[in-house]
């Protein structure tokens, strides 16, 4: 004859599998959150039912446990497919304010290369916008490469310096 209904015993003997049973659900699911929801269900089922004539307790919390797997899997087939709706009000495109500043700063550089002496503008231009390397540059120029990068450092210091002061 077996004891009457045990609560704490029970408890013992599920936190012996608790462990291994979160690991295999979250497997199963990928997610440690729905992981510990299934896991406390099994733990909720397992109680209902009581262990009192399971003689494999381990194969019986399994046996639970890949029920409400399957319960799971057929609840997400059911459900339609929801599309992710973003409700952002924030846009990505810069502002009326940002596009005036760009255009402003735009100008000022424009007006900066226009100052610098025609070897460091050509040095410069050819380097960022034509991607040119320094030796490439030496040879348009017809000076050495490291002189060829002077030009475009010494260029990018005075347009650095007169965008610094420039309001």
């Amino acid at each position: 004859m077996r004891p009457p209904h045990d609560s704490d015993a029970q408890d013992g003997q599920f936190q012996r599998h608790a462990g291994e049973l979160l690991r295999f659900f979250t497997r199963q699911v990928k997610c440690d959150e729905l992981a510990a929801d299934l896991r406390q269900e099994t733990w909720l089922r397992f109680q209902r039912r009581g262990s009192g004539d399971v003689e494999n307790l381990r194969a019986f919390l399994y046996r639970i446990a890949r029920n409400l797997i399957i319960d799971h899997r057929r609840q997400q087939q059911a459900r339609p497919v929801q599309e992710s709706v973003s409700v952002e009000l924030e846009s990505d495109q810069p502002g009326p304010e940002q596009i005036v500043e760009g255009g402003q700063q735009l100008a000022r550089l424009q007006a900066i290369l226009q100052d610098l002496p025609p070897h460091l503008r050509q040095a410069l231009l050819w380097n960022r916008l034509e991607g040119l390397t320094q030796k490439e540059i030496g040879l348009r120029l017809g000076v050495s490469e490291s002189m060829a990068g002077r030009y475009i450092l010494k260029a990018l210091e005075q347009c650095q310096q007169k965008m610094d002061v420039m309001p």
